[in-house]
């Protein structure tokens, strides 16, 4: 075993989790801000608890109209969006406060069998994140062409939380974004109560199992991924070939878990009582104009990311 946390102790700062603090942005502009307010990040009955919440709730009702400025303590890059947030006409102060931590500084690893024993989020536009990140971006710091390893996703409206979704992403856009994931669809909700998410990730392929059962693999093609990215238009993908035939898989990744709300990708626009357009000007607005339709499937008991235990194993 080269790593294992199971949430028994508080999160002390750094000691292996690092909070972001900071607006993700690009390339999916989720509606959230990841804080580190302690009702919506804490340690809990051995798990690690992440749930959503507004921010009016913490800051007031007209937060969102206001100049969010996390200098003082972002996590992101200063002197950017990622610490400071403008309101103008069409364009408001990210809604949602979230959390996201992650091992950046603690633990990165190459190559092996991760296990985490989670409870996924209920409710609509949730987004959990459980995944494997770059540590260098070695091919490039935007739009996933360095890599992102999702090791589960269930996303939390009513027509997704029989669809489990996990595996590598090299492009932020389709068709290639969902080219290489794989989904498997239950009879119950994956919301209802805890399973075992593993992803192990070898030289040669990527594979996904859940409880034991694997319901995916993806085998690096002779030659890499080059050629198929490049069909697809994914410009940067020939600086894989420098590398080796998983690549951009071939660097050292290390853990995060979060929450994203919406965004620009996660959705498509004829998901059922989607509020606003990915390519819309003023989709946060919109999202949060619609909240009397949303807010009531954020249950209090349903809508928190769980976590009991999170395993590394050498392969």
């Amino acid at each position: 075993m080269l790593f294992e946390d199971n949430f028994n102790k508080p999160l002390a700062d750094g000691r292996i989790w690092t909070p972001e603090i900071m607006f993700p942005g690009e390339p999916d502009y989720p509606f959230n801000v990841y804080m580190k307010e302690t009702d919506n990040l804490r340690v809990g009955n051995g798990n690690l608890v992440i749930k959503p919440m507004p921010l009016v709730t913490a800051f007031g009702e007209d937060a969102i109209w206001k100049t969010l400025d996390l200098s003082d303590r972002c996590t992101g890059l200063l002197g950017t969006a990622q610490c400071k947030r403008d309101p103008s006409d069409a364009i408001i102060v990210p809604p949602i406060v979230t959390a996201k931590i992650n091992t950046k500084k603690t633990f990165a690893f190459k190559y092996g069998r991760v296990e985490i024993s989670a409870k996924m989020p209920r409710g609509d536009w949730l987004v959990p994140l459980i995944q494997l990140e770059p540590v260098n971006k070695n091919y490039g710091i935007r739009n996933y062409v360095s890599g992102l390893l999702r090791v589960a996703c269930v996303k939390g409206n009513t027509e997704y939380i029989k669809t489990l979704v996990g595996g590598p992403i090299m492009s932020e856009a389709e068709p290639y974004r969902t080219a290489n994931l794989k989904e498997f669809i239950s009879n119950e909700p994956w919301t209802n109560e805890f399973h075992n998410y593993t992803l192990e990730w070898s030289p040669d392929a990527i594979t996904m199992a859940v409880d034991g059962i694997v319901y995916g693999r993806v085998t690096a093609p002779a030659g890499g991924f080059y050629k198929e990215a490049h069909e697809q238009n994914v410009e940067a993908a020939a600086r894989w070939i420098q590398g080796s035939n998983i690549a951009p898989f071939d660097d050292m990744f290390y853990i995060s878990l979060g929450m994203d709300v919406g965004g620009v990708h996660e959705f498509p626009d004829e998901a059922i009582n989607k509020p606003w357009k990915n390519t819309a000007t003023k989709a946060m607005v919109n999202f949060w104009n619609a909240r009397s339709q949303w807010n009531p499937t954020w249950l209090e008991s349903e809508k928190a990311l769980l976590v009991d235990y999170v395993r590394v194993y050498a392969l």
